[in-house]
């Protein structure tokens, strides 16, 4: 009876340890392919679409966002863009023409980018005139070893949204002592009325500024009605000195 206990002992304890030597096994080979894939190079790519905002202009700041989460250092090459091919017959077979260099293009740095463990940087999206941008259907950049990182890129709708500019509206008004000039324009997702005016009324060579940005046409709309009919007026009048 005892030899029997003894038995099931040691097979119960046989059981036991294998099981922890096979799960320190899985642990072991989880944790040095996670040191592997740390010990190469990998970069997270995003884009960001904005626009800068100057006296009632919109410049467009659109850029792709590069960091590097591994530890051999890269060196970006270029990025590259694929368009939606114009004709649907070629949309079908895309990936065929990609592939043969057609329907793209590459954007090289202005400057030598290397990147290291942690660090980051930006390249400014800049294509050439006329190039149509809103039909850009995904990106990658690339690095001099030949590897390609996909860039997080919005869809085909979502990116016209982001990218789009187009001026409005435009109103100046003065008199012998007061001028304000009111610029109305859309840039991305965004509304955007610019109003600047003398601060001293009898002089003209001092000018304050105010943007106002709004999420719908019928907000910027209304906000240009107020300007004209309202508050323009009651600062040539020099009633109030200043737009609000």
């Amino acid at each position: 009876m005892e030899e029997s206990n003894l038995i099931q002992t040691l097979a119960i304890w046989g059981a036991v340890t294998g099981t922890i030597g096979t799960v320190t096994g899985i642990i072991g080979l989880i944790l040095r392919y996670r040191a592997h894939k740390r010990d190469n190079p990998c970069l997270q790519c995003e884009s960001d679409f904005s626009f800068e905002h100057s006296s009632g202009e919109a410049s467009p700041k659109h850029k792709i966002t590069i960091r590097s989460v591994g530890r051999r250092p890269v060196a970006v090459d270029y990025v590259r863009y694929f368009m939606r091919p114009g004709r649907r017959w070629h949309r079908v077979f895309k990936w065929y023409h990609w592939s043969n260099k057609r329907w793209i293009y590459d954007q090289a740095p202005r400057r030598p980018i290397n990147l290291t463990e942690g660090t980051k940087e930006d390249i400014l999206i800049s294509v050439p005139n006329g190039f149509p941008l809103g039909e850009v259907q995904k990106a990658e950049v690339h690095d001099q070893a030949g590897n390609a990182w996909k860039v997080s890129w919005p869809g085909r709708g979502r990116l016209q949204t982001l990218i789009r500019s187009q001026a409005l509206d435009d109103k100046q008004e003065e008199n012998e002592r007061q001028q304000c000039k009111v610029k109305g324009y859309l840039a991305g997702q965004y509304f955007h009325i610019y109003a600047q005016w003398n601060q001293v009324p009898g002089k003209k060579s001092s000018f304050k500024g105010r943007l106002f940005r709004f999420q719908t046409r019928q907000e910027y709309e209304r906000k240009w009605s107020d300007l004209i009919e309202n508050q323009i007026p009651s600062l040539l009048r020099e009633e109030v000195s200043e737009i609000q």
